[in-house]
């Protein structure tokens, strides 16, 4: 017996203003004694990691936040006195925000390094520390993934670093994947966002990334591996949608992804390019985050469907 879902797709209309408001602009400027200092962006963040301020008697405060607030997936800190204390296990990865820059300076918090950093001296004990001052001291690793997707970054440190984040998988069981999707037609072949799905019988639905609706009924597609898995996309022109898996009732499923619907003109290119940057993901150091990586492809390709948008601020 074949199984049955359902799904949808909505075109994107990159709402951000909401979402600003809420991570407060990402770009947190940590109060620094270098004033206009070189800029770090958290490109991966697992565990909590908490800024705490090295001069005497003080501690570490973002501008507008709150006291000691772990940093978050996307944001820009400015390197000064400022050390980050992250706990056993953890990880975070920083990249210095300068654009042409790819080096990539992982951080894994393990039982052999906590207490280190002899320069952060005003913090918790039994910890990691990071000290920002220090972190171009490091040995980099230069990652040709952060060039690729340099402007997509962009966009995730100057508007809402949680639009691009997927959450938590809900076990073992197979999901969508973000990917390009050809146009032919009417028809888009979902192909590859089905690739690690078992063979069947969906139902999907196609919206808006980030809204809240769909575009037109339940869809039905018949997925095997190796085959096209076309679906009816009336209406639908090219450019980035939310697809996901429902029921046949139209009731929510258990997996959405992206998908940039790339008509012939446009479809090849924007597929290899997405393919490009995929393979170079994987070449990332062990520190980055599973949904960090997938976060920053996200933006990849929403930067593929519009090239320039989003970018700079109003």
């Amino acid at each position: 017996m074949v199984s049955q879902h359902r799904w949808s797709f909505v075109r994107s209309g990159f709402p951000v203003w909401g979402a600003l408001v809420l991570v407060c602009a990402c770009a947190i400027p940590l109060v620094s004694d270098q004033g206009r200092g070189a800029q770090v962006v958290v490109v991966s963040v697992s565990g909590d990691w908490t800024p705490i301020r090295q001069d005497p008697g003080t501690t570490a405060k973002a501008a507008g936040a709150e006291t000691q607030r772990p940093v978050r997936f996307g944001e820009t800190l400015t390197v000064g006195a400022i050390c980050l204390f992250g706990n056993e296990q953890g990880s975070i990865v920083l990249k210095f925000a300068t654009p042409a820059d790819s080096v990539l300076y992982p951080f894994p918090c393990e039982k052999a390094n906590m207490g280190g950093a002899a320069s952060c001296t005003t913090g918790p004990r039994n910890t990691c520390a990071v000290d920002l001052r220090k972190v171009g001291e490091k040995k980099g690793l230069t990652a040709s993934f952060m060039a690729t997707i340099s402007e997509a970054l962009a966009r995730i440190t100057r508007a809402a670093p949680e639009k691009y984040m997927v959450a938590a998988s809900r076990g073992a069981e197979a999901e969508l994947m973000d990917a390009v999707v050809p146009l032919e037609g009417e028809q888009i072949d979902l192909r590859a966002a089905f690739r690690d799905m078992d063979p069947g019988t969906y139902y999907v639905e196609l919206g808006a990334v980030g809204a809240a609706s769909t575009q037109g009924p339940p869809v039905r597609v018949s997925f095997a591996k190796g085959q096209a898995a076309r679906a009816e996309a009336r209406g639908v022109s090219g450019g980035l949608y939310k697809l996901a898996l429902v029921t046949e009732k139209g009731e929510p499923g258990d997996s959405d992804c992206w998908i940039l619907v790339g008509p012939p003109p446009e479809y090849a290119k924007q597929a290899a390019s997405y393919d490009q940057a995929v393979s170079e993901s994987t070449k990332l150091p062990a520190e980055m985050d599973a949904g960090a990586t997938r976060a920053l492809l996200r933006a990849y390709l929403e930067s593929l469907a519009s090239p320039g948008e989003g970018v700079t601020r109003p």
